[in-house]
Formats: C-alpha cells, sequence, structure tokens
C-alpha cells in the first residue's frame, strides 16, 4: 500500500542533508543509531523534516544507499571507458571504498530485505561490469590471466582494497604494502 501522503523532493537540499547525515552517523555510530532525532540533529534540521522527505527510516537507509551505489555505478562507467580501464577500478576502489559504511550497510542488509536486494543487485552488476573490463584488457594486450579469471580477479580486486581500508582505519597496516605491490606487478601486465 502506498501513501498517499506528500513527501518532499527526494533532490532537495534538505533532502540531501539527510542522506549526507545518515552516512556520518552510520560510519561513526552505527547503523543502530540512524533514528530520525539523531539524523536531525547531525542534518541540523527539525525532526519532523526526517518524514516529510521520507515516509520511514527504512526508506531514509535505503535512499542512502541508493545514491551511494548509483555514484559508484556512474564512475566505474567512466572508468570502464579510460585509456587504462583495470587500472582505473583499482585507482577508484583503493580511494574511494569506504569501508565502515560498506560494513554497516553489509550488516544492515542482514536485517532490511530491501538494502539485502540493492546490495546484492550493486554487487553482481559491478563485479560483472569489473571482470568484463578485465576480460576484454587482458584479450586487447594478449594478457594470460590463467589460472586466475577475470571474476576471480574482480572479486580479489574488491576485497583487497575493503580489506586493506578496513584494517587501516584501526590502525593496522601489516602486509598493506606487499598486497599494494603485488596488485602493482599484477596491473602492469595490463600495460
Amino acid at each position: 500500500m502506498t501513501s498517499s501522503r506528500r513527501f518532499g523532493r527526494r533532490d532537495s537540499e534538505t533532502s540531501l542533508a539527510i542522506l549526507d547525515a545518515t552516512e556520518r552517523v552510520m560510519r561513526a555510530e552505527g547503523y543502530g543509531a540512524v533514528t530520525s532525532r539523531r539524523v536531525a540533529e547531525e542534518a541540523g534540521i527539525r525532526q519532523g523534516l526526517v518524514y516529510y522527505y521520507y515516509e520511514t527510516m527504512d526508506e531514509v537507509l535505503l535512499a542512502c544507499f541508493q545514491r551511494r551505489s548509483a555514484q559508484a555505478l556512474a564512475r566505474y562507467e567512466s572508468e570502464v571507458r579510460s585509456e587504462r580501464p583495470v587500472h582505473a577500478i583499482w585507482d577508484d576502489l583503493t580511494n574511494t571504498i569506504d569501508a565502515r559504511l560498506v560494513f554497516e550497510f553489509v550488516a544492515l542488509a542482514n536485517h532490511h530485505e530491501g538494502i539485502r536486494e540493492e546490495v546484492n543487485r550493486f554487487l553482481v552488476k559491478t563485479r560483472r561490469l569489473e571482470a568484463e573490463t578485465i576480460r576484454k584488457e587482458a584479450e586487447a594486450r594478449g594478457v594470460d590471466l590463467a589460472p586466475a579469471t577475470p571474476a576471480a580477479i574482480a572479486f580479489l580486486m574488491y576485497a583487497a582494497t575493503l580489506v586493506l581500508a578496513s584494517e587501516s582505519s584501526t590502525g593496522v597496516t601489516e602486509g598493506h604494502d606487499d598486497v599494494r605491490a603485488l596488485f602493482d606487478w599484477m596491473l602492469k601486465r595490463f600495460e
């Protein structure tokens, strides 16, 4: 059942401030702290405005994830058209992944069907895009990936950057230079 109630525009400054505040709360305090009161406080708005723009807090969380995934997909689609697409994907993963938010959304996906569906849709789409880019580049440059597959390399790139970012945020860097050097070696094969 859809509500006949009118809501504020999702592209308004206030609506976007709500999503920004939601991300900051999730990153600092976890998804369990995301309440209309806490988000409004973080955004510097009245609590009622959260419900003027979003019917429920689940809707806020879903909109937050959808916005982040749309931004990431737009970057990926641009990167795969670059001169060095595999390098561009690695650079994007290395420089833009927000491990705290990723883990919060994954944890939230365990309890929220809409988030789970969006996380799955995003990961499948990006993994396929990355794998296809790796496959095309390997073929174009005569790179033998065996025994790895493009999908395995795409998975390892994502997993490595996620763990690197997560550990770095806690101060652990043991082995990180070695992992980066390994990926640098692999990426040189695409030059």
